[in-house]
């Protein structure tokens, strides 16, 4: 936190304030509500099961179920987990398409020569 001076913060702390996420001890040190620590804790094994490049988003609609919660970004779209899922199960049962056969086609230039010959 040194690089960034703590005023940034304000604006996170009020929120956590505002939402009653801390609590001030007697001793006048502030700390997580012991549910909020153990939800914290959970999202963190959540989030080590996975990537551990992938940062857990709250506040976007998933773009599947257009539930809000707890999002994760794939490819552009902010999905919840079990739309995540269906979408990867969904990828892996659908074959990809056969290539077409083409056959290489003259243009119409090349018959106006071939004719003209």
């Amino acid at each position: 936190m040194e690089e960034h001076p703590i005023e940034r913060f304000d604006p996170l702390l009020r929120n956590m304030l505002a939402w009653h996420l801390v609590e001030e001890s007697p001793e006048g040190v502030w700390a997580l509500r012991p549910e909020v620590a153990h939800r914290l804790n959970h999202l963190v094994q959540v989030s080590r099961r996975d990537d551990a490049s992938e940062i857990v988003y709250f506040g976007h609609a998933c773009a599947g179920c257009h539930t809000s919660g707890m999002t994760r970004l794939r490819e552009g779209r902010y999905l919840c987990d079990a739309c995540r899922r269906a979408a990867e199960l969904a990828a892996v049962a659908t074959p990809l398409p056969a290539p077409e056969e083409r056959k290489a086609r003259r243009t119409h230039f090349h018959r106006a020569r071939s004719i003209a010959s």
